[in-house]
């Protein structure tokens, strides 16, 4: 027993603070004056959206980038609601804004992939830029891509940071928290030229190297995962040309879910497509999450029942501790906005969490009313 809980312990320490390290060291983005400016296709997929597209309309309309060299392709994926009005209100107050908007026609079982797929046929710009309509932008997000483009001519994917917008409530800071270690070892994937996990709601990469990969061809029976497959697909083919943005006049913020159910239903989504990479890397942290979480929640009754000693018990909490609160201080110095008190409650209840996670991604769980992975009726 000790030897189970001793790799898991140094296998833990060892990956997250690396993949932390590197991300903290990992160079930031700066501001560019000098360069032609380059024009952008931007795609955002919707369903059902009615409550968040105000928000990002009015971040779309702030972007600090000259309006002429933008294309904004909304994708409807069967929304029932006041989207489509609210959209084309939006396109007709706004004339100079370049907005085309779509309907999804199902050819698999993933709406993003369709809707990105059938979008990139109607761009008329080399460079894609993908987001999700519950996001806002910051003013300077088209900037900050079009100077790490300059930067590194000859990239073909670039993925940029995600945060999740903290409100007044415990859940709100619980998976804030959990959203900047989540771009720590992101950046870190990248910094070790080995990059294993990104964000559709804020990415891109070029017309040419989507098509040259056949796009989402061989992984399109999954519902999810327009983000990572296709940056393990264009990683195969030239890891050199994918990078990081880290910036935060890049940094997309994205609602937070109201209540526990729904996290875990995101994060079996999340978890699901991990299942199905072929990233090493991707799959040795989640090992490492899940044993420790396991250990951890199981680690008290081993020591009541005397199977571990109070030392080796001691030891677990500690290590980890260690481990969370150097990722966290870490990520306090890139996203700012750690919350301390919650990091000791999100200590205590998230391997919890992560349990019910793992639970949930051996079903098929519901995502925007669909099963995750069905093929039954794409449609729907």
């Amino acid at each position: 027993m000790i030897w189970l809980f001793s790799t898991v312990m140094i296998g833990y320490v060892l990956i997250i603070l690396l993949l932390s390290k590197e991300g903290l060291t990992y160079p930031e983005t700066k501001a560019i004056t000098d360069g032609t400016p380059l024009p952008f296709t931007v795609i955002i997929n919707y369903r059902n959206e009615e409550n968040n597209l105000p928000a990002l309309l009015e971040s779309i309309r702030n972007q600090e980038y000259d309006y002429s060299l933008l294309q904004w392709i909304f994708i409807n994926d069967s929304s029932t609601d006041q989207s489509i009005h609210i959209l084309n209100s939006f396109k007709n107050n706004h004339p100079k804004l370049t907005i085309l908007l779509l309907e999804r026609i199902p050819k698999s079982a993933s709406a993003k992939k369709d809707g990105i797929t059938q979008a990139i046929k109607q761009a008329k710009n080399k460079h894609i830029i993908t987001t999700d309509a519950d996001c806002i932008l910051p003013s300077r997000w088209i900037s900050s891509y079009n100077a790490k483009y300059q930067q590194h001519k000859n990239a073909h994917f670039i993925a940029a940071p995600v945060q999740i917008q903290e409100g007044h409530n415990l859940l709100s800071s619980l998976q804030h928290q959990e959203m900047i270690a989540l771009q720590l070892v992101t950046i870190g994937g990248f910094a070790f030229d080995k990059p294993f996990m990104c964000n559709g709601a804020n990415m891109s990469f070029t017309k040419k190297a989507f098509n040259d990969v056949n796009g989402y061809h061989g992984n399109d029976h999954i519902s999810s995962g327009d983000d990572i497959f296709l940056l393990e697909k264009l990683a195969s083919k030239d890891v050199t040309k994918c990078h990081y943005l880290k910036s935060k006049n890049a940094t997309v913020n994205t609602q937070p879910k109201n209540n526990l159910i729904d996290i875990i239903a995101q994060r079996a989504r999340w978890a699901q497509k991990g299942s199905e990479t072929k990233s090493l890397l991707n799959k040795l942290v989640s090992f490492q999450v899940l044993t420790m979480s396991l250990l951890f929640i199981s680690s008290p009754i081993l020591w009541h029942f005397s199977l571990i000693s109070s030392k080796t018990f001691l030891a677990l909490v500690l290590t980890k501790a260690f481990t969370d609160f150097i990722t966290l201080s870490i990520g306090d110095q890139i996203f700012k906005n750690v919350k301390w008190k919650v990091a000791i409650i999100n200590f205590t209840i998230y391997p919890f969490i992560v349990i019910l996670i793992a639970l949930k991604s051996l079903l098929k769980p519901k995502w925007q009313g669909r099963k995750v992975n069905s093929l039954e009726n794409p449609q729907e």
